[in-house]
């Protein structure tokens, strides 16, 4: 279980991350994503960013910031709202 969700009982934002790779072994893409989107765009950056490595190297280093706490941001609200905060 997630540590800050057995604190707090506030989801993180990888909360789901488990959920979703069993999702994914079973070829349900679907429900990996309403497990947790995040996870999923994980394990598709895992595979795709040793190839654009170069493109994301050339990125200054404030974009590449700002779309990781995009992403951090975006899937804490995903998990906010699954389980019924928001």
């Amino acid at each position: 279980m997630c540590t800050l969700r057995a604190l707090t009982g506030i989801p993180c934002p990888f909360c789901g991350g488990t959920t979703a790779a069993v999702h994914v072994g079973r070829a349900d893409l679907p429900g990996a994503l309403r497990a947790s989107p995040l996870a999923v765009l994980a394990a598709v950056a895992a595979v795709t960013l040793p190839l654009a490595r170069a493109r994301i190297a050339s990125l200054p280093r404030r974009v590449v910031l700002g779309s990781v706490a995009a992403s951090l941001l975006a899937s804490e609200l995903w998990q906010l709202h699954r389980f019924g905060w928001i």
